[in-house]
């Protein structure tokens, strides 16, 4: 690639070289290009001098300001390329002076050969060079460094990350409780609130309810109003204890037979083979 570079530039220096012989005057055909095109345009303004050497060049609606002796012009044209724009042509004729003589000196002919003056000179095939008799560079010997390669670059110092979680540093936390600054809730005076119960202190906060209309958690009290039908509970403070289920099997057909429990405890019958649901 270097050696296509060498050689691309070796000829183009000469191909520069010969272009400039090709000018007519000693100004850049480019440059001149551009100066025509201003001069036609400067037929468009209308132009009050001062009697020295300002001039207020107007231009369609905008109305500019020319020092020929400073070489300047408001629209900034005059400056940034190195030749006149239309104001200033329009201000040189009325001073009847040549525009060509105030371009400036980096589109002359000398300026230009001085850009290619020096010459790429030819080189040999890289196999016919002649052996160095210096001492060859080796690469320095490659260290493999223990664990697992680094995929984040090292940060400078005072360098925020972009992406991510935003850093708390400098926040002050406040209490979801008391919503009180410099502590939270677990660190909070007045206690954690209850589960499913919100704490919110001063013009927020209500005033305690009376008892709680809820059951309590305990067993619950027996009520002095009977109850109504053929299943009401008796109202005698006594245990009642109920009456245990029937162990005959007698009426109870040849199924519940077969799934009695028996003396051997819960389980399939012995000599049985069905699972017992």
């Amino acid at each position: 690639m270097l050696e296509e570079i060498r050689v691309k530039m070796m000829k183009r220096i000469g191909q520069m070289r010969e272009f400039c012989n090709t000018w007519i005057c000693d100004i850049s055909p480019i440059a001149m290009k551009v100066l025509q095109d201003n001069t036609a345009k400067s037929m468009k303004c209308s132009i009050e001098w001062n009697s020295d050497t300002g001039y207020e060049v107007l231009h369609g609606p905008y109305r500019h300001v020319v020092d020929i002796q400073r070489q300047i012009c408001s629209c900034g044209a005059w400056m940034l390329k190195g030749i006149p724009c239309p104001h200033a042509i329009a201000a040189l004729h009325h001073r009847k002076l040549d525009p060509i003589n105030y371009i400036s000196h980096w589109y002359n002919r000398e300026t230009y050969m001085k850009t290619y003056n020096y010459f790429i000179q030819p080189v040999m095939n890289l196999k016919m060079w002649p052996e160095s008799q210096n001492i060859s560079v080796i690469s320095p010997h490659v260290r493999k460094i223990l664990g697992r390669p680094g995929k984040k670059r090292k940060k400078e110092q005072g360098e925020t990350s972009k992406t991510g979680k935003l850093s708390k540093r400098g926040i002050e936390m406040s209490c979801s409780t008391c919503h009180n600054k410099g502590h939270n809730k677990r660190k909070c005076p007045l206690g954690a609130p209850a589960f499913g119960t919100s704490f919110t202190p001063g013009p927020r906060s209500r005033p305690a309810a009376g008892p709680s209309s809820r059951p309590p958690s305990g067993p619950a009290a027996p009520s002095s109003r009977p109850l109504s039908g053929p299943a009401a509970a008796p109202t005698s403070t006594e245990t009642v204890v109920p009456a245990a289920a029937p162990t005959s099997t007698q009426n109870a057909g040849p199924r519940a037979t077969l799934n009695a429990p028996t003396e051997r405890g819960r389980g399939r019958p012995k000599g049985s083979t069905k699972k017992v649901i």
